[in-house]
Order: structure tokens, then sequence, then C-alpha cells
């Protein structure tokens, strides 16, 4: 038996999220399909994590196990031929078996992009959401450094969480504008459901000077998910990388 990892990106607008669910199309499902093409052989892909619909991914991380003698590259470029273009392994690498996609991660980066127009803009379509207005990303990075460090986050988590502890530790949040767009990327060794887009609905109302820092501290404090309950639209987040 041989374990495989594999890096990936993808962009999730045509996808009902990461994980296989019956009657759906899912990345997962995409994924795991295409190696069945390729090797012959079924298998399960366990990646670092789930991304719900709609959210996309830089550099995705996951590993199945096979019992074919295929080279490892060509779980790269042979899995590439049998997928959509929305779908692409940038990596493939043999790893030892106690390697695990979900267990082993270190941390995790997730970016949200906006970009600032009273109109909506053909070219960032699924790719970004909106502000409306112009932000102010002195006050919003202000903001932001009261999220890093260990709390509890149940105020940034949505109803339907599949968890028990909602504590956290985030070790940066960064933001800036970059390439036309203001960008919030936010390292955690973990994170909850809708955690960064609720994190980042507040952020932009940092940014319009509607909360501070203080502000995000009675958030956090109150543990309540009713407090901080706006959360942006999925396409704007991208799970930008997984360290081990």
């Amino acid at each position: 038996m041989r374990r495989i990892k594999i890096t990936f990106d993808y962009i999730g607008t045509a996808y009902d999220g990461w994980q296989r669910q019956p009657g759906r199309d899912t990345v997962q499902q995409r994924v795991e399909d295409a190696i069945f093409s390729l090797s012959g052989e079924r298998v399960s892909v366990t990646a670092s994590g789930r991304t719900d619909a709609g959210v996309h991914a830089l550099g995705q991380v996951a590993h199945f196990d096979v019992n074919t003698a295929i080279p490892v590259k060509n779980y790269m470029t042979g899995v590439n031929h049998f997928l959509p273009p929305d779908i692409r392994i940038l990596k493939a690498e043999e790893v030892t078996a106690d390697f695990h996609a979900r267990f082993s991660v270190h941390e995790k980066t997730y970016t949200y992009c906006l970009y600032e127009s009273r109109f909506e803009r053909a070219c960032y379509l699924n790719r970004a959401a909106r502000a409306d207005n112009r932000l102010d990303i002195a006050k919003m990075k202000q903001a932001a450094k009261a999220f890093e460090g260990t709390h509890d986050f149940t105020s940034f988590c949505s109803s339907g969480a599949d968890t028990t502890t909602f504590t956290r530790t985030i070790k940066s949040v960064y933001v800036r504008r970059s390439g036309g767009l203001v960008k919030i990327s936010v390292t955690a060794d973990g994170f909850l459901y809708n955690m960064v887009r609720r994190i980042a609905a507040v952020l932009v109302r940092a940014g319009y000077g509607q909360v501070d820092c203080d502000g995000v501290k009675k958030l956090l404090a109150a543990a309540d998910n009713r407090v901080a309950k706006d959360v942006l639209p999925a396409c704007g987040l991208y799970l930008q990388s997984v360290r081990y």
C-alpha cells in the first residue's frame, strides 16, 4: 500500500463544496473519479479540511492510499487529464503512512478577497465579494489585532458546526490592498464553520468605522454566534495554503 499526497487548486463556483455527497457535484467526487479513470482503483481522498459550496482553493492538500505501481508523477499529469479545467493537481508525492492530510496539519491560511465598487464588476464575478464603499485599511488592521491569539470563537461560528470545542489560535490576520483587491488573510491552527467569512464581515464593518478593536473584543467575549451573525459570500474565500 502506498500513500500519495497531492496539492491542488480549484475554483469552487460550480461545486457543492469539497465533501462527497449523494447526488451532488463535489470536488472530492471529481478527484476520486479522475483517479479511478487513471488507475482503475477506487480510493477515498482525505483533504486537509472541507470547503463549502462556492469557496475556492489555491493550495488544498489531500492524501489517498493505492495499491497500483503507477509512477507518482502520473498522479499529477495523468489525473489532470481526467479532471475538469477548474480543478488542477499541482504536485503529487509519495509520503509515509503516518502522514495524514487532516490530522497532521500545523496551520492553515485562508484569504478573503473584496473589491471596492458601487457597482458589480463582471471581472470579479464569483472570484471576490463587493464592498460598496472604500474601506479604511488602517482601521481594519487595528481591529484585526484583536482576533490574534487564543480565543473562544463561538461568536464567529455558524450554527450547524460539527464540533464541541470553539477555542482556536489565530497566529496572524493580515489586511492589505493588492492587485486592485482588499485581501484579508487569516492564519490559524484550525477554523470553525464560516469563521473566516464572519471575521471578514466584522473587518469590513471596521473599514467603515462601525466597529473598532474594543468592539471586536466584546464580540469575542460574548461567546454567542448571534452577535456577529453577518457572513460574507462564499465567492470571496480562498484556502490559501496548508502547512505541516
